[in-house]
């Protein structure tokens, strides 16, 4: 049994980051779950160029990728996109979720804090006596 942090990351327009024109043509969305050294948004910048490169995305086209702003979406969704040469897209280019985690052997089990405020929280069973 090992604590860990998770990243599910959603690649939005792999393959679109080099292309000039409407934006049609090959894009393609695909779906990840990576487990990471820590949140910090560098890391998880890395961690898409990474994916976005091992699955079709030009070598060094992303470069230039960019944090964007979460204004709407669930608290601690790490936003990334980029623009192609000539065209703007309405869709991000990556989506990260980041959770810690417990895994045991391959399975991953999310975690949820319990809310606490309002309670007597006890350390252990002994001190409820």
């Amino acid at each position: 049994m090992e604590l860990i942090t998770l990243a599910h990351i959603k690649l939005n327009r792999l393959g679109s980051a080099g292309r000039s024109g409407f934006g049609l043509g090959n894009r393609q969305e695909h779906k990840f779950l990576t487990e990471v050294v820590d949140a910090d948004v560098e890391t998880l910048r890395q961690v898409v160029i990474k994916l976005a490169e091992a699955n079709g995305e030009s070598p060094g086209i992303l470069h230039d990728l960019w944090q964007e702003r979460s204004v709407g979406h669930p608290a601690g969704q790490v936003l990334f996109n980029i623009q192609g040469p000539s065209t703007h897209y309405s869709s991000l280019y990556a989506e990260c979720q980041v959770t810690p985690a417990l895994k045991i052997g391959s399975r991953y089990f999310k975690l949820e804090e319990f809310e606490t405020k309002g309670s007597i929280v006890l350390l252990s069973s002994t001190e409820a006596g």
